[in-house]
């Protein structure tokens, strides 16, 4: 009779917690927007699970951005970056598909900027950036790559093929702000301090 009591109750518990578990993922609400770029908030959606780079609008005007699992912030303004386009091919690069930092390129995620402006690594957030092709390029970036024509302000956005690299500035120069991305830190007791007036 003791060892039924002892198989039984944790059986209660994982039932229960699963029980938990269902209703909590039933009743999850997600908002958040959906668009071409890495990042831009459209819809209402229920329990969607592609929540991977999304933006979410707070009440209190926020706007986090997350990215690879990471929520982020916009930081410090960098300021108005010019915009080209480039791929994997051998007209573009090396042709190998990986990055100056020994990264594989990504699409909605590898961009590559003069190391000296924007150093190996640094996550970006890049708004109001429309390419030429009318493509929103608004979203989080990270900086893995640079190339010889890749100077100052500038940043080479990867696509996944020529064309659609050659798109980004096909009539003419695009453009978009820059701003480094903060990691989001939710408020808490014990990171915010109380003022008594």
């Amino acid at each position: 009779m003791k060892n039924n009591k002892k198989i039984i109750l944790p059986i209660i518990l994982i039932i229960f917690l699963i029980s938990l578990n269902l209703f909590l993922i039933t009743n999850a609400e997600y908002i958040y927007q959906k668009s071409e770029g890495p990042g831009y908030i459209n819809e209402i959606a229920k329990n969607d699970s592609d929540v991977n780079d999304v933006q979410i609008n707070l009440a209190s005007g926020s706007d986090i951005y997350i990215h690879d699992g990471i929520a982020y912030t916009k930081g410090k303004e960098m300021g108005k970056f010019s915009l080209s386009g480039y791929c994997a091919c051998t007209k573009c690069g090396t042709g190998t598909g990986l990055t100056a930092s020994g990264k594989k390129v990504r699409e909605n995620h590898t961009i590559a900027a003069d190391w000296k402006v924007l150093p190996k690594g640094t996550v970006i957030i890049l708004e109001d950036a429309v390419g030429k092709d009318g493509q929103i390029y608004d979203g989080v970036y990270v900086v893995e790559d640079r190339g010889g024509g890749v100077k100052n302000n500038h940043l080479d956005i990867y696509r996944p093929t020529h064309e659609l690299a050659s798109l980004v500035t096909h009539y003419g120069r695009a453009y978009g702000n820059v701003y480094i991305a903060e990691p989001f830190i939710v408020a808490t007791n014990s990171n915010i301090q109380i003022i008594n007036h």
